[in-house]
C-alpha cells in the first residue's frame, strides 16, 4: 500500500470505478511464491510467471471462495477479503522493519476479511525483520543476483557487477562496477539505474571501474578513497525516497548522492591535479582533539592504517549547525586535514563497528542536507567531504518529522528465549544480537522524543 508500489495504484483505478477492490493474501507453499512477491519486477510481468521460472514449474492457481481473483492453489493460508476506498483510511503502525528502525505510523486502507482458509497441518510462515543482517538480507541479496543479468541485457550491458551491502538495507548503498567507454559514462549509469522501478528509491549509488571487486568492501573502500574527489565527483539530485525512509525532511521525497569512483578521463578531470597524500603516513592527536573539542568522545581513524582516506567520529550534537562547524574546525587540525571523507554519527554509537556505523550514517543521512564539501583553496590542499550521520531533531535542525527509534527484541522475550534455547532444536546457544544494541536505544516508545 505504499504510494509507489502497484498495490496502491490497483487501490487508484478501483476508486475511480467506485468499486471495491478484492483482496486474497497467500501465505506459504513454494518459498519461490513468497520471493516472487518481493521482486522488484515491472508492472506488466506476473509475479506468479516469475515464481514459475525460478521454481522449474507452473504455479497452480484456483479461484477465491468469496472474491472473483486466483490464489496459488499449494498456499498454506489464504485469506480473503476487500478493501473499500470508499472508507477512511485508518491509522496503523509503526511496526519494526528491515531497516533496522520502526516504520512511523501512517494512514492506510482497511481490510475486510471475508474468509480463511488453510491446510490441515498449515505452517505459517514468518521473517524476523530489524538490524541488519536479518533474514531478508538474502532476500535482496537473492534479488542483485537474479535481476543482475536483466538489468544488463535490458538497460546497461556496460554493468559487470551490482552489490547491495546488508547495511545499506537494500535501498540506502548501491554498489555498481562498469566497463567504462566515455566521459561521464558512470553518470549516464546513475541516471538509469535511478529512473528504473525500484531503483528510484536507492539514495545512495557509488559507480566503480570493472577491474574492483565490490564484494570486497576493503578494496572498494581503498579504491574509493583514491579515486573520488569530493568536489568534482559527486552527484547530487532529487527524487523519491523509500516510504521506509526516515531521514528526509518531507515524506518519501528527498534527496540522492552519486558517487563516481572510476578512474577519470581527461575530461572529467579537475582543472589542476588531485594532491595525493600516503594515508598511512598520517596521525591524528585523537586525546588531544577529544580535549580540545569535549562534543567529540570517540575517534576512528584505524583505515588510514590501510591507506583509506576515512574516519569516523562520534560526537554529542548539541546547536544548530553543529556538525558542520565542528568539520570545519577538524579540517584545519593537523593529521586530519590530510584526511578526505569525515563521517559523523551520535555518541554512543560503536564507530569501531563499521558495519553498524555505517548502516547509522546511511539510515539517518539525506544527502543534500547532511552532506558538507569543503573545497581545496590550493594545490597543496585536498578537498574534503564531511557527511552528518546523527539524528535529526527538532529544536536543533529544525526536522519536522517523527524520529523513529531502532528496533530490538525486549528484555522478557530475550530471558523467554535464552531460557528455552534448548528446546528449539537449532544448536549451540547464540546471544541474543539485541544485546549489542540496546545501548542505542533512545527511547520507551518506536518515536524518539
Amino acid at each position: 500500500w505504499h504510494k509507489h508500489k502497484v498495490g496502491a495504484r490497483h487501490f487508484s483505478e478501483y476508486k475511480k470505478l467506485g468499486k471495491k477492490m478484492p483482496i486474497a493474501v497467500a501465505l506459504g507453499g513454494h518459498p519461490a511464491l513468497t520471493y516472487a512477491a518481493t521482486a522488484p519486477l515491472p508492472d506488466n510481468i506476473d509475479e506468479y510467471m516469475l515464481a514459475g521460472f525460478l521454481r522449474k514449474e507452473k504455479v497452480k492457481m484456483v479461484k477465491a471462495i468469496t472474491q472473483d481473483i486466483e490464489v496459488p492453489a499449494e498456499a498454506d493460508i489464504i485469506i480473503e477479503g476487500y478493501v473499500d476506498p470508499q472508507e477512511d483510511f485508518i491509522w496503523e503502525g509503526p511496526f519494526g522493519d528491515h531497516t533496522g528502525f520502526f516504520s512511523l505510523a501512517d494512514w492506510y486502507p482497511k481490510f475486510h476479511i471475508t474468509c480463511i482458509t488453510h491446510k490441515k497441518d498449515a505452517v505459517y510462515p514468518a521473517t524476523v525483520v530489524g538490524i541488519p543482517p536479518m533474514e531478508d538480507a538474502w532476500i535482496a541479496r537473492a534479488t542483485e543476483r537474479i535481476f543482475l543479468t536483466p538489468i544488463k541485457l535490458s538497460m546497461l550491458p556496460e554493468i559487470k557487477d551490482m552489490n547491495i551491502p546488508d547495511a545499506g538495507v537494500a535501498h540506502n548503498i548501491t554498489l555498481v562496477s562498469i566497463e567504462k567507454s566515455f566521459s561521464g559514462h558512470a553518470q549516464k549509469v546513475m541516471s538509469s539505474l535511478w529512473g528504473a522501478g525500484q531503483m528510484m528509491f536507492n539514495k545512495m549509488l557509488a559507480v566503480f571501474d570493472a577491474d574492483v571487486k565490490i564484494s570486497d568492501y576493503q578494496q572498494v573502500a581503498k579504491i574509493f578513497s583514491e579515486t573520488v574527489n569530493p568536489e568534482n565527483d559527486l552527484i547530487f539530485m532529487k527524487g523519491p525516497l523509500d516510504v521506509l525512509d526516515h531521514s528526509s525532511s518531507k515524506f518519501a521525497y528527498g534527496s540522492k548522492l552519486g558517487i563516481d569512483a572510476t578512474k577519470k578521463y581527461d575530461e572529467e578531470k579537475p582543472n589542476s591535479e588531485i594532491l595525493k597524500i600516503n594515508m598511512k603516513t598520517v596521525e591524528i592527536d585523537i586525546l588531544q582533539l577529544k580535549k580540545k573539542y569535549s562534543e567529540i568522545k570517540e575517534i576512528n581513524d584505524e583505515l588510514l592504517k590501510d591507506g583509506i582516506s576515512v574516519i569516523f567520529i562520534s560526537a554529542e550534537k548539541n546547536r544548530k549547525h553543529h556538525i558542520k562547524e565542528l568539520a570545519d574546525q577538524l579540517l584545519k587540525e593537523e593529521g586530519v586535514r590530510k584526511v578526505k571523507f569525515l563521517i559523523f554519527v551520535d555518541y554512543p554509537v560503536n564507530i569501531f563497528d563499521i558495519e553498524q556505523t555505517c548502516w547509522i550514517f546511511a539510515n539517518n543521512i539525506e544527502p543534500m542536507r547532511d552532506c558538507f564539501i569543503f573545497k581545496s583553496q590550493n594545490e597543496t590542499e585536498i578537498s574534503h567531504l564531511a557527511i552528518d550521520g546523527t539524528r535529526k531533531r527538532a529544536d536543533i535542525d529544525n526536522f519536522k518529522r517523527d524520529w523513529p527509534d531502532i528496533v530490538t527484541s525486549d528484555e522478557a522475550t530475550i530471558s523467554l528465549v535464552d531460557k528455552r534455547w534448548g528446546e528449539y532444536g537449532i544448536g549451540k546457544f547464540i546471544p541474543s544480537p539485541s544485546v549489542k544494541y540496546k545501548h542505542l536505544i533512545m527511547s520507551k516508545t518506536a518515536v524518539v522524543e
